[in-house]
C-alpha cells in the first residue's frame, strides 16, 4: 500500500503512519530472521556489502552535517524529516526484501499497490478525455500524482517490477507453458499499457518513455543472449518464451514512443538542443531565463525548453561537484547555497530555476563524491551479485538497478518521497539475495538467466 501512495498528492500523514508501522515491523521481522541460522548462512561479505554501503552513506550525511555544514539550521531540519524518512524506508525496504526473497511469485503483490493507484489515475483522466473530446489531456494539479515526475517515477518502478517478476515467474516454472498462470501476462499487459500511456497522454513526459526504452531494451539484450546460449545447448521451443515477451514489450515501447513524437516535438530536435544545452559557458541563459530567455538553434528556432534546462542545470551541476566535491549538505535547492553557484542565478527558496532536475546531481551536490560513491557502490554491488548469483528474483533485481541509475538521471530526487523511494528499492535488492541460489539445471544452464 505504501508503494501505491508513496507519490500521491494528500497523502503526507498517511504516508508516515504507514511509513513507520513499518519500519517498526520490518525491525521486529529482520531481528527475528537474524537470528535463524538460516539467514546468517547466507549472511556473506559480497552480498552484506550492499547493506554496508548505505549504512555508511547514512553516517556521512550526519557526519556532514557534525563536521561540515554550510547551513546547519536547514541541515538539522532535513536530518529530523527527510533523512529520518530516508533511513525507516531503507529498513522497510529491507524488511520486504526478506520476507519475498524466497517467494518469487509474490513480487507481483508488491506491485500491486502501483497498479491500483494508476487505475485511480486513469479514472481521473478518462471523464477528461471524454469531454475535451481528445487523448492529450495533461493537467498536473488534478491527477493523483502531482508533477510529470511523479508519474515517471511511479509509472517507471511498475514497469520494472511487474517486468522482473514475470520474468523470475518464467523461470521459477522453468520456461513451461503448461505452468504458466495466465493472470500473469494479462497483469503485465494492462500495467504496461497504462504507464506507457499515461507518459504519452496525460503527463507527455519523454523522460518516461526514454527510460522505458532502456529498461527495455535491456530486457531484450538479456533475452537474445538467453535465447542463444540455449538453443546453442539444448534447443527447445520453451526458450523462446522469455524473447516473445521481451520482443513484444520493446514492439509496445516503440509503438507508444512512435505517438509521443506525434505530440511532443521536442525528440525532432533533441540532439541540437542539448548540444547547445552543454554549452554553459557560452549560453549562460539558464542562469536567468526570466532574464535572459532561450537560447536559439542555427536554424533561428528557440530550443526546446524543458531539454534545454535540464541538460544545462545537469552540465552546471557536473562541474560543480567537482569544485566541491564535499557538498553544501542541503538537499532542498542545493546550487542555491552551492560555493560555485553562477553569479546571475535565481536565488530564493521553491524557485525551479535552481534545481538541477537531476537526483545524483543534487546529491552530488548536496553531499559530494562520497555520497555519490557510497550509493553508486552499493547498486553496483547488488547488479553484479544478481549477475553472478542465480537467485529467486534475479531479473526483478537487475530490472530495478538499471531503473534506478537512469531514473535518478533525469529525475528529481530533492522531492522527500524521491529519496525514501530510492533508499527503500537501494535496501530492497540486497534483501532479496540473502538467500539460496536456485539450484535447478534448467535455470544454471545459462549464465545470464539461471
Amino acid at each position: 500500500m505504501l508503494l501505491g501512495i508513496w507519490a500521491a498528492k494528500n497523502t503526507i500523514a498517511l504516508r508516515n503512519i504507514l511509513l513507520v508501522s513499518g519500519a517498526l515491523l520490518s525491525i521486529f521481522y529482520i531481528t527475528k530472521e537474524i537470528k535463524s541460522s538460516c539467514l546468517r548462512d547466507h549472511c556473506d561479505l559480497w552480498r552484506i556489502l550492499p547493506l554496508a554501503f548505505l549504512a555508511l552513506a547514512f553516517i556521512w550525511v550526519v557526519s556532514h552535517y557534525l563536521f561540515f555544514a554550510i547551513d546547519p539550521i536547514q541541515q538539522l531540519k532535513e536530518l529530523k524529516s527527510t533523512w529520518l524518512r530516508a533511513f525507516m524506508a531503507s529498513i522497510v525496504g529491507l524488511g520486504t526484501g526478506l520476507a519475498l526473497r524466497n517467494h518469487p511469485n509474490r513480487l507481483n503483490l508488491l506491485w500491486l499497490g502501483v497498479f491500483i493507484a494508476f487505475i485511480v489515475l486513469f479514472s481521473q483522466y478518462i471523464p477528461r478525455a471524454l469531454t475535451q473530446q481528445k487523448l492529450l489531456v495533461p493537467d498536473y494539479d488534478y491527477y493523483l500524482f502531482h508533477l510529470k515526475i511523479n508519474t515517471v517515477l511511479m509509472g517507471t518502478i511498475l514497469l520494472a517490477g511487474i517486468d522482473g517478476a514475470l520474468i523470475d515467474h518464467l523461470r521459477a516454472i522453468q520456461f513451461q507453458w503448461r505452468y504458466f498462470r495466465l493472470w500473469y501476462l494479462f497483469y503485465w499487459l494492462i500495467g504496461t499499457a497504462m504507464a506507457l500511456w499515461s507518459f504519452v497522454y496525460i503527463v507527455d513526459a519523454r523522460n518516461g518513455i526514454g527510460l522505458s526504452t532502456i529498461l527495455y531494451g535491456f530486457w531484450f539484450i538479456c533475452a537474445t543472449v538467453i535465447l542463444i546460449q540455449s538453443q546453442l545447448k539444448l534447443p527447445s521451443l520453451k526458450n523462446w518464451l522469455v524473447f516473445l515477451f521481451a520482443t513484444a514489450g520493446l514492439l509496445l515501447i516503440l509503438y507508444f514512443a512512435f505517438l509521443q513524437t506525434k505530440v511532443n516535438a521536442g525528440w525532432s530536435s533533441l540532439i541540437d538542443d542539448a548540444k547547445i544545452a552543454v554549452q554553459i559557458d557560452r549560453y549562460p541563459n539558464w542562469q536567468n531565463l526570466a532574464q535572459m530567455g532561450y537560447p536559439k538553434r542555427e536554424d533561428g528556432r528557440v530550443v526546446t525548453p524543458n531539454t534545454y534546462e535540464r541538460v544545462a542545470w545537469a552540465t552546471a551541476g557536473s562541474r560543480a561537484i567537482i569544485e566541491y566535491p564535499l557538498g553544501v549538505g542541503v538537499l532542498s535547492y542545493p546550487f542555491a547555497i552551492h560555493p560555485s553557484r553562477p553569479p546571475n542565478i535565481q536565488t530564493g527558496e521553491g524557485l525551479s530555476g535552481i534545481a538541477t532536475h537531476s537526483g545524483w546531481v543534487e546529491l552530488g551536490l548536496a553531499f559530494g563524491v562520497p555520497a555519490l560513491a557510497l550509493i553508486f557502490g552499493a547498486l553496483l554491488l547488488s547488479f553484479m551479485n544478481a549477475i553472478r548469483g542465480a537467485y529467486p528474483a534475479k531479473m526483478t533485481i537487475l530490472g530495478l538497478s538499471i531503473l534506478i541509475l537512469c531514473l535518478y538521471t533525469v529525475g528529481e530526487v530533492a522531492i522527500s518521497h524521491g529519496l525514501e523511494i530510492l533508499f527503500f528499492l537501494l535496501a530492497l535488492l540486497p534483501g532479496l539475495m540473502l538467500t539460496s541460489e536456485i539450484l535447478s539445471q534448467e535455470l544454471t544452464s545459462t549464465s545470464c538467466f539461471k
